[in-house]
């Protein structure tokens, strides 16, 4: 098998007319973790669907498990596992006959496996789906999911509408999860903190493009916040590539720069600042600077 999971090649999508994906490129390879972010319609959502076969591109191609999106067996489909926002099962089954009924459609089934899981999460076989509370739900689906040992692990925002103990629950068992060997995970969340815990390569969706895609170690190394004191008034050029975004007031500049090395420091340099101080970034900082309107493509590698 290729050593590449998931391919998205040149995938482009229009939706009414509106480009929404314009040109992506993407891998992910066997064993990752990556977390794909974006604001509200960015396409996280629609990637998810084009990948699984359930929305067809406007031109370009996806593959899973080596395998055009297009074509997917139900052999291929018993190998990935799936956890989406929402967690719509069958509002009127009993826990125990949803349970039956995914077993009983599944090619492969870890009885020892999903009866930890369900022991761990503590859930009534004897209750209707509708009954259980958004927390207990996104826990079955995720229960469901891991029941056939997937080789492949989408979640698409899996934790949007949990309190903060059942996110906290969920996430501590999604990293349990990847520490399994040779596990790959794509995963989609509005609560970037998650995505910070679990994940180790993060791409980043903006206006239709992709402008990060990168470990996430090297991001961080990537993306420079400095806040950058002059004896008098800031220039107004500094003359610096990549200036991801700035703000200046009177002596005061405090830019975000991508892709900060030696020569950069060296031209800042020659402007004789008094001070140039640091200012630590997490994801989410880094995702805010990544995703204003004139943001440049970031990291890539």
């Amino acid at each position: 098998m290729n050593e590449n999971v998931i391919r998205v090649e040149n995938l482009v999508k229009y939706f009414d007319g509106r480009c929404v994906l314009d040109g992506i490129n993407l891998d992910v390879p066997q064993g990752c973790i990556y977390g794909l972010l974006g604001r509200n319609g960015a396409g996280k959502t629609t990637i998810i669907r084009i990948l699984l076969g359930l929305e067809p591109p406007t031109r370009g191609q996806t593959f899973l498990l080596d395998s055009d999106s297009t074509t997917l067996s139900a052999k291929l489909r018993g190998r990935i596992g799936c956890v989406a926002e929402g967690h719509n099962l069958i509002q009127n089954y009993k826990v125990s006959r949803l349970i039956k009924l995914c077993k009983d459609l599944s090619l492969k089934w870890n009885d020892e496996s999903f009866g930890r899981l369900i022991e761990t999460f503590r859930l009534p076989n004897d209750r209707k789906v509708k009954e259980l509370s958004m927390g207990m739900r996104a826990q079955l689906n995720l229960s469901l999911a891991m029941a056939i040992d997937p080789e492949l692990l989408i979640l698409d925002d899996p934790t949007l509408g949990l309190d903060t103990v059942a996110r906290r629950q969920f996430i501590e068992l999604a990293i349990e999860v990847i520490q399994q060997q040779g596990r790959t995970i794509l995963f989609c969340s509005h609560i970037l903190s998650d995505v910070e815990r679990i994940a180790d390569r993060i791409g980043i969706l903006a206006a239709g493009k992709l402008v990060v895609d990168c470990p996430l170690e090297q991001l961080k190394e990537r993306i420079r916040k400095l806040r950058v004191i002059f004896p008098e008034a800031a220039p107004t050029d500094l003359y610096l590539t990549e200036i991801v975004n700035r703000q200046t007031s009177g002596r005061e500049m405090v830019i975000t720069v991508a892709n900060w090395n030696r020569q950069k420091q060296a031209i800042l340099d020659t402007f004789k600042p008094s001070s140039c101080t640091e200012i630590p970034m997490s994801l989410e900082d880094i995702f805010i600077e990544c995703t204003k309107p004139n943001a440049e493509a970031i990291a890539n590698g």
